[in-house]
């Protein structure tokens, strides 16, 4: 006889954002099977820990903003600390019980830090600031992780491809992963049946929370696989992230770029955001290869909900001159 099986994620995450504040999201969520293949899906009250993430994420913040305010300026980092709870029972019986915490860190849509664990980085990548000013025609472009994800999901909404309902259940960002190794040899259930619990647990539709941390309910846009590699320029203009704002003068998608100018060992965070401009399959097209290691990258839908993946940094055959919409057409 198959055994009734109840898995239950717990949530409790503390977000500090220069925008909004502080947020805390307590939330758990049950996915309950009888037979094979018919899930319901219930929310519960999340278990008191006696816990208080908000105390850590408020001394990281703390730590990392003294640090980095010549960068920084009057701009704010994100922080996020949580603790994703995973409870899976049969037949009453407890069979796998697993407890992960980890520490975020975003400066803007930039992913700068995404462990396991609540240490803080020991370091930020900039220690100074750049203006528009100091950028140079002649800079070669490079996309950042999240820069690229931007541009491929717009890509693929363009040509209709985009990712349907969520369907993989790991992310580089705990809330959102799901593993599945051991479930099947402690609950006597199929791979696929599983998977089905995870996708109803990442579902957002059912479930309106706090900052999205239940999942997204689509699949990220993937990077394209296996690009030659090729050393960072020595100087470039690195865009950090993307974000769509209508149409330039002469006709073509515009965007406003959050940026950074790395000019050999030195990086400097740029103030304000860059117009820039390109459809965005033309834009891939001028990608390269990758010069720095997949990492975990913000990805927004649409609608700008927001999911995570990995992707890396690549060089491409623009140049800033190029690329920057004039102040003044």
């Amino acid at each position: 006889m198959t055994p009734a099986v109840t898995v239950t994620r717990s949530h409790d995450i503390v977000r500090l954002d220069p925008g909004t504040g502080e947020t805390r999201t307590r939330l758990a969520m049950t996915a309950a099977s009888d037979e094979p293949g018919a899930w319901r899906l219930s929310s519960t009250g999340a278990v008191r820990t006696g816990e208080e993430p908000g105390r850590r994420a408020r001394a990281v913040h703390r730590a990392l903003r003294d640090r980095a305010v010549p960068a920084l300026g009057e701009d704010g980092l994100l922080v996020e600390t949580g603790r994703i709870t995973t409870d899976v029972m049969c037949d009453g019986i407890r069979v796998a019980l697993s407890t992960r915490t980890y520490l975020l860190v975003r400066d803007r849509d930039r992913v700068l830090h995404l462990k396991d664990g609540t240490g803080p980085p020991r370091s930020l990548p900039w220690a100074s600031a750049a203006d528009p000013g100091d950028i140079r025609p002649g800079d070669p472009v490079v996309l950042g992780p999240a820069a690229l994800l931007a541009l491929t999901a717009a890509a693929q909404e363009e040509a209709g491809t985009a990712g349907g309902p969520g369907s993989r259940c790991s992310s580089p960002y705990p809330p959102h992963d799901f593993p599945l190794r051991g479930l099947v040899t402690a609950t006597g259930r199929r791979h696929a049946d599983l998977r089905r619990a995870c996708e109803l647990l990442a579902e957002p539709d059912r479930w309106l929370v706090p900052h999205g941390t239940f999942g997204t309910g689509t699949r990220p846009p993937a990077a394209p696989d296996h690009r030659p590699r090729a050393p960072f320029p020595r100087r470039a203009l690195l865009l950090d992230s993307l974000t769509p704002c209508g149409r330039s003068a002469d006709g073509r998608p515009a965007w406003l770029a959050a940026y950074c100018l790395v000019d050999g060992a030195e990086e400097a965070r740029g103030r304000g955001l860059l117009r820039v401009r390109g459809a965005p399959a033309a834009l891939l097209r001028e990608a390269g290869a990758a010069c720095s290691p997949a990492r975990p990258a913000l990805a927004r839908d649409p609608i700008g909900r927001e999911s995570y993946a990995q992707a890396p940094g690549v060089t491409t055959a623009l140049t800033a001159g190029r690329l920057i919409a004039p102040a003044h057409p």
